[in-house]
């Protein structure tokens, strides 16, 4: 059992790809107009319903619940922290540099999200996610696997595109 309050758990909804990027250790600093005060132990990772930044990518899911992760640190934004944050230039506002480690994948649920932080169930369930296939397995019975007429891409070739060096 992961450590919670009587609301439930901390949770916080973020766009995709990035709640998958989170998920999977891969985007490292989340970049907020909000400073907040750290450590934020086991935080859950939610993907938004909405797809405001991007067009809704085949294979990845919204609206659940997805993993764990631990705000460790909050820094004012720069240069450095790009990278990290999947970004290529700095927001036109001033920002913070949330630092996110020990991401832990955890078997989705829907979730209800708001546009700050909210609390969901405290019974979360981890799980193993190692591959693309692991990471299939779990959301197939989610997302509706078809093909993006756009591109040409299945959902499998986005998702193996989250494993490749």
């Amino acid at each position: 059992m992961v450590e919670s309050s009587e609301k439930g758990m901390k949770a916080l909804s973020f766009q995709q790809p990035y709640a998958t990027e989170i998920m999977l250790g891969v985007k490292t600093i989340e970049c907020r107009t909000r400073k907040v005060k750290t450590p934020i132990k086991n935080l859950v990772v939610c993907s938004s319903k909405t797809a405001n930044a991007f067009y809704p990518i085949p294979g990845l899911a919204y609206g659940f619940a997805m993993a764990l992760v631990d705000v460790v640190d909050c820094v004012p934004f720069t240069k450095k922290h790009l990278d990290a944050a999947d970004m290529e230039e700095m927001p036109a506002k001033e920002s913070y540099a949330w630092i996110l480690e020990n991401p832990k994948p955890i078997k989705p649920f829907s979730v209800h999200a708001s546009a700050s932080f909210f609390y969901v169930q405290d019974d979360i369930i981890p799980v193993t996610i190692e591959t693309a296939n692991d990471y299939q397995k779990l959301y197939d019975k989610i997302y509706n696997s078809k093909i993006d007429k756009d591109n040409g891409a299945t959902p499998e070739d986005v998702i193996a595109g989250f494993f490749e060096d």
